[in-house]
């Protein structure tokens, strides 16, 4: 558990953030060229993941570990980082977790489904669901009204698979719950030998036949992906906004038709403490959280701090916040909340309320009556909306006029353009997965690309805002660089390997000898090494001051005692290995137990929910027929 905690926190937090980038873009088929079936690279059951789903989660896979890590992300950081696997990997869970959600009959209605959208902030303006926000943030990312409430609907199915799974089925004694918060949260202090492979690079030599078998062995780390060169048109919107014109007649006829938009409906501001329970919970389970939203209801009533008791006792996102959300409308909650929250005045407390959210207790902070904006209050944004979209028709128009000409008239995108005189933009070699320079993400582009023959025009394409046709005018094969221009490379490998076996063995040797005694400070000398201390930190932490994150290896460091103070392997931080030896030992304060007990037992049931989903996933992958296509995944490094 422990060491699941440790090794986890972190990368945990970062799958979490890139997941909730990733998770719109995975779930949709890229648009390809018409007529053009797109390459598999893998199939889970009956459903295929296509190169261009691929592409899309690869690409913003690397754009978010270029923001977590900035120049940190150094060439053989994105070795480890296995970006290929890691998109592989999501794709295929993200495959089984949607096939057994519907295998099991798991459900998300229309309401939940429209309640999760206006709900959220970016969708929002002064705290109201504002449809323009929403369609232009849509657009920011390629969908449509159409397609993300089918994907956020597929997210919010896997969700519920892992909660029934993981959170459900979690129990935790309160022995349980006190040692493990005794041994992650006190502190201790490490002694510790640094061993650098750097120091070991010149006792290393490399032959000619050291070279030559190393390429021979190794010969397909040094094949060139396929890579394609294109050359393409691009068409903004913005460079046909000075042509849009609106009229007085089309401005009213869109506030006639769209007259709901402008339309604020009645809102009131709640506060909330929400008793979470699955709606597929027992009779036991069931009554168990309909009590305790009772006895919360009780203290609210009889004058306690309705934000407070949020605080404490919701399990809500909201409870640190004090249950605050804002503002709502009547349709942007469950029916059966709007019908008891819009028949209670400001300031009145509401009964126990039960959704398929659990049960809630609500409190009315505030009421707002409905508003209409006027046609001159709305004018202004109307005519913003009406030029862009006919700016973004023209667009689309030239594009495909491009395209057709290009395909059956000019004999390719250049002499087309110099006959309008546009000027066409080349871009490549380009590999799979990669963006263009320049450009920004384009994972159309690239996808679109592969799939075309050499000198082949696509058809017209949107990504975002704008439209582009491309055509392919040469495409390069993989090959195997010969020998001579990776002997650099082959060198620099074999010294790193050789250097790193040696710095190894003489980190072992020291931790023998240092659980020995004798001999120990004769070798600390023999490889010119001092011993150095951490401080006292917490135990639960997987990075101690001074060393780093320590991985796996973490798990390592939670059973070291005084009386046994040395672990039974030396550890690899950062590329070179550390010898460690418990020095210290701080307990925590019973109190402090006390005062964070109740949190602690939350996160715990979180962390063990986590295990357990991961241990379901693995089982059901292993029922799953999965089949990943090499080839192409090759092709990506």
């Amino acid at each position: 558990m422990l060491k699941f905690m440790r090794t986890h926190a972190t990368s945990w937090f970062i799958k979490i953030l890139l997941t909730l980038i990733i998770v719109v873009f995975v779930l949709w088929g890229m648009g390809s060229i018409k007529g053009k079936k797109e390459t598999i690279v893998a199939t889970v059951g009956d459903e295929d993941i296509t190169r261009g789903e691929f592409d899309r989660a690869y690409h913003i896979l690397l754009e978010n570990y270029k923001r977590v890590f900035g120049q940190q992300l150094s060439p053989e950081l994105l070795k480890g980082l296995n970006i290929k696997q890691q998109v592989i990997d999501q794709l295929i869970d993200g495959a089984v977790k949607q096939q057994e959600a519907q295998n099991i009959g798991l459900r998300v209605g229309d309401e939940e489904l429209r309640e999760t959208i206006l709900q959220n902030p970016s969708f929002q303006r002064d705290g109201q669901f504002d449809s323009y926000l929403y369609e232009q943030f849509l657009k920011s990312i390629g969908l449509d009204t159409v397609t993300f409430p089918v994907l956020l609907k597929r997210e919010l199915m896997n969700q519920r698979l892992g909660s029934l799974i993981g959170d459900t089925a979690v129990v935790l004694t309160e022995e349980e719950v006190k040692e493990l918060y005794f041994l992650e949260n006190g502190k201790i202090n490490l002694s510790f030998v640094e061993v650098s492979p750097q120091a070991f690079t010149r006792q290393v030599t490399i032959t000619q036949g050291d070279l030559e078998r190393y390429y021979a062995e190794h010969k397909e780390e040094f094949r060139t992906p396929a890579q394609v060169k294109v050359i393409y048109l691009r068409f903004s919107p913005d460079a046909y906004l000075k042509e849009a014109k609106v009229s007085s007649q089309e401005v009213q006829e869109y506030y006639a038709a769209n007259s709901e938009q402008y339309h604020r409906p009645e809102r009131v501001r709640l506060r909330h403490i929400l008793v979470r329970v699955s709606p597929d919970a027992g009779p036991e389970a069931m009554e168990k959280a309909r009590l305790k939203a009772g006895k919360v209801l009780q203290e609210a009533r009889r004058g306690a701090d309705f934000a407070a008791l949020a605080r404490q006792s919701s399990d809500d996102a909201s409870a640190s916040k004090g249950g605050d959300l804002g503002y709502s409308a009547r349709g942007e909650m469950e029916p059966t909340l709007g019908k008891v929250v819009f028949a209670l005045r400001k300031g009145e407390i509401g009964p126990v309320v039960r959704t398929s959210h659990g049960f809630h207790i609500v409190k009315v902070e505030d009421r707002q009556e409905g508003k209409t904006r006027s046609l001159d209050e709305a004018r202004k944004e109307i005519v913003s909306r009406l030029m862009h979209e006919k700016a973004k028709d023209s667009a689309a128009i030239h594009a495909e006029d491009a395209a057709y000409q290009a395909k059956n008239k000019t004999g390719g995108l250049k002499p087309y353009a110099d006959g309008v005189g546009l000027k066409v933009r080349q871009a490549g070699p380009l590999r799979a997965g990669e963006s263009l320079k320049g450009l920004g993400p384009m994972e159309k582009l690239a996808s679109i690309a592969f799939a075309l023959d050499a000198g082949q025009v696509s058809s017209a394409f949107q990504d975002g805002e704008d439209y582009l046709v491309l055509q392919a005018v040469d495409k390069i094969p993989p090959q195997i660089l010969p020998l001579e221009k990776v002997r650099g490379r082959i060198t620099e490998a074999l010294v790193s390997s050789l250097a790193r076996g040696l710095a190894q063995g003489a980190a072992r040797d020291l931790l023998i000898a240092w659980k020995k005694g004798p001999g120990f400070a004769d070798l600390l000398r023999r490889y010119g090494l001092t011993i150095a201390e951490t401080g006292f930190f917490r135990r639960s932490s997987a990075a101690p001051p001074h060393i780093g994150p320590l991985g796996e290896y973490a798990g390592n460091i939670v059973s070291l005692t005084l009386e046994d103070p040395w672990p039974a392997d030396i550890a690899e931080v950062n590329g070179a290995f550390v010898v460690v030896k418990l020095k210290g030992v701080e307990r925590v304060d019973e109190k402090k137990y006390e005062a964070e007990r109740d949190a602690f037992r939350k996160q715990l049931t979180g962390y063990k929910g986590m295990q357990l989903l991961q241990g379901w996933l693995l089982a059901m992958k292993k029922k799953v027929a999965i089949e990943i296509n090499q080839e192409i995944f090759g092709e990506y490094r």
